[in-house]
């Protein structure tokens, strides 16, 4: 790859040099703006200007260039010199394609304001050329290739037509800011919910027995680890959640409980079921032997049968 050439200049009264290497329209700008400079600072008068710098171009090419045309350059003007060096020197036809690149630009995801002074950096290498863009085009086209976010938000405020372009590209950076920021807010409010979507959802409390489950929800939630717990350890069903049941999941009829009523299932739960299971199963056992003579004679009424049970469930002392 070829070496670009560049410009040194240790003091602005001091002549610049032009060092070997590639001109490019950068280099071709930096060097004008130097001996502009120099000119200035050393009230060099125009009809020695291009013979007070011409033997600063330190590349052998552009030496021996302005060495052939010196008896035209010496007597012509600053400006004659550098249109000659550039149409010797740059790619031909280097302002039509810079041109046409400034005007098929694009913002893209880029800041508006980084893309506007990048544009406005290529329209200033044009500058003296029939290429250049005015300030008023150089808006028109900032302005049809924005991106579209901030199309909307531009034809609400209504800049006026009277601005200028630096004012211009100044209100438009705020929306530009304000757009961005409401970016970053909506991408943190995604990334937190895409964080508080991957943590578990059962509890870890083992102690707790107030837990209720929210009666607005129509869902009840999954089984905690201590409920499961219990359920497997007291014969439970784990879809009607009751203790010391004679069924399992798959075959329960008695279906879920309401989310609304549900409390979480505590040790608690557990005691209460085995005492009501004995109880009912002491039922069935005297009902089971009861001798059928009891039941059938005659002289005893329903009061004695009712006494005479009572008696066979009171405990002996």
């Amino acid at each position: 790859m070829t070496k670009s050439a560049s410009v040194e200049q240790s003091a602005p009264n001091k002549p610049p040099k032009l060092l070997a290497g590639e001109l490019t329209p950068e280099v071709a700008r930096d060097w004008e703006n130097a001996c502009s400079t120099y000119f200035m600072h050393k009230n060099i008068n125009a009809e020695d200007q291009v013979k007070m710098i011409a033997f600063r171009m330190l590349d052998p090419c552009l030496h021996t260039w302005y060495l052939t045309q010196q008896a035209v350059l010496d007597v012509g003007t600053f400006t004659a010199y550098m249109t000659a060096l550039k149409d010797a020197w740059l790619n031909t036809h280097w302002d039509t394609k810079l041109r046409r690149k400034v005007l098929g630009s694009h913002q893209g995801n880029r800041t508006f304001y980084e893309w506007a002074l990048e544009l406005q950096n290529q329209n200033t290498l044009l500058y003296g050329n029939t290429a250049h863009l005015s300030d008023i085009q150089l808006c028109n086209q900032l302005e049809a290739r924005i991106c579209k976010d901030l199309v909307v938000p531009i034809l609400r405020v209504n800049l006026t037509d009277d601005l200028t372009l630096k004012k211009w590209i100044e209100e438009v950076k705020h929306l530009d800011d304000k757009r961005l920021e409401d970016l970053a807010s909506h991408k943190k409010i995604a990334e937190d919910l895409h964080k508080s979507s991957k943590r578990p959802t059962f509890s870890t409390n083992k102690t707790s027995s107030s837990k209720t489950y929210n009666p607005s929800s129509s869902h009840l939630g999954a089984l905690t680890e201590t409920e499961h717990a219990l359920l497997m350890k007291h014969r439970g069903c784990f879809k009607c959640r009751k203790f010391y049941v004679s069924h399992q999941s798959k075959e329960c009829t008695d279906g879920m409980p309401e989310a609304s009523s549900y409390k979480t299932l505590t040790e608690t739960d557990t005691i209460a079921a085995k005492l009501k299971t004995k109880s009912v199963a002491a039922v069935t056992t005297v009902g089971a032997v009861m001798p059928s003579s009891v039941l059938d004679d005659g002289s005893d009424s329903e009061d004695d049968i009712i006494l005479k049970k009572t008696r066979l469930l009171k405990p002996q002392t």
